[in-house]
């Protein structure tokens, strides 16, 4: 702080003595030129160099300053994280010594830090089951996370009721309109892993990332082919093919089926498609009117887009099946998720005692369903000739 106070004091110098130049020769009534001007330049391009000096040390304290903060901040997230880490992994392999039962909490997943600190057992479940399964995203659908894994029930109205317009002192008639619930269940969604026991007493190995990656993409797959045959089955038939000589949808179906959504629902903030990876390889092809693709590819950190709005895959139907349900969009938020508890993690040494393996139970106990049938609607292909 010092130095710029010093280069500050010294501009002011230089610009003191050249504006004393000026001043002189005005009381004097002579111009500015020759040895004076000279002189006066040269002052004055030397306080501009002074002051890209001070810019670039303000520049370098302020990038101090941060770097200060941000390495605070590391230390502060990323310390209690890593502890988190070595724990789960302490508690995982005192299981395995002991046997029991350990229930982990869900944990919301963010990015927010940036950091790439230690993911615990549920935040990497959530994770990896995200990436398998967009029913268990809360980026994409819905998510609550229950206490307990009683029935869910969600209310909605399925009619409206009738407004009309009423004459002074006219009597105002009772219109309820129609209310229903969506009920939801959890169901258990299980797996059993099995590491032998000196993988559990290896130090070395990350057993808590081998558990967590596995039980994701396992229950995430179990779970996302029955939710999409729920969702699909929920959702009302807004288009169906008009060829007959291929179940493939052409432009025009898709846009009827985009369209054939309400508004409100059609620019959701998480209005979106859900078809399978084979599905989407088929629409990938299609050009609009204009011969420009309607599909363009997403990223690491974006989502594919078809006609605008984002792509998910999902556990749905192919094309050559004759049933509604190929291709679904929708207000993607109005699918919900329920997840109730925590992820349990159980712990056998008898299951496989012969063989010496740990045998870890993973459980997990949710339920999907789509709130409003309007909401999210789907294709249903042409019949094959």
């Amino acid at each position: 702080m010092s130095d710029i106070r010093n280069l500050h004091e010294k501009r002011a110098s230089l610009l003191t003595e050249a504006q004393s130049i000026v001043t002189d020769l005005a009381a004097k009534g002579e111009a500015l030129e020759g040895e004076s001007q000279a002189r006066f330049e040269k002052l004055t391009a030397e306080a501009a160099t002074v002051a890209a000096a001070i810019r670039s040390e303000k520049e370098a304290t302020e990038a101090r300053t941060a770097a200060d903060a941000a390495r605070a901040e590391f230390a502060a997230v990323i310390a209690p994280a890593a502890k988190a880490d070595a724990d789960e992994n302490a508690e995982l392999r005192a299981l395995a010594r002991n046997g029991g039962t350990r229930t982990f909490e869900y944990r919301d997943v963010t990015k927010s830090t940036g950091l790439g600190n230690p993911i615990t057992v549920a935040d990497r479940v959530n994770v990896i089951a995200g990436q398998y399964n967009p029913f268990l995203n809360p980026d994409i659908v819905t998510v609550i996370r229950a206490s307990t894994g009683n029935t869910f029930s969600i209310p909605r109205v399925t009619a409206l009721g009738t407004a009309g317009s009423i004459a002074e002192a006219g009597t105002i008639q009772e219109s309820d309109g129609t209310l229903s619930k969506l009920d939801l269940s959890p169901v258990k969604w299980a797996t059993l892993i099995q590491v032998s026991e000196e993988l559990s007493q290896d130090s070395a190995f990350d057993l808590t990332a081998m558990i967590a990656d596995k039980c994701g993409q396992e229950v995430a797959v179990a779970h996302g082919a029955f939710a999409g045959t729920a969702i699909a089955a929920a959702a009302t038939v807004g288009a169906t093919g008009t060829g007959t000589a291929s179940v493939n949808p052409s432009f025009t179906d898709l846009a009827k089926l985009k369209a054939s959504v309400n508004q409100v629902y059609r620019r959701s903030p998480k209005a979106g498609w859900l078809m399978n990876d084979t599905t989407l390889g088929v629409v990938t092809g299609l050009v609009d009117t204009s011969g420009q693709p309607i599909f363009r590819p997403g990223d690491a950190n974006n989502a594919d887009r078809l006609l605008g709005a984002p792509v998910y895959s999902a556990a749905l139907i192919d094309l050559t099946d004759d049933t509604a349900g190929a291709i679904l969009f929708g207000a993607l938020d109005q699918i919900v998720t329920v997840l109730a508890g925590g992820v349990e993690i159980s712990v056998s040494r008898e299951y496989a005692f012969n063989l010496g393996l740990i045998s870890y139970r993973c459980q997990v106990r949710g339920a999907s369903g789509l709130v409003q049938a309007s909401a999210v609607k789907s294709y249903k292909s042409a019949n094959v000739a």
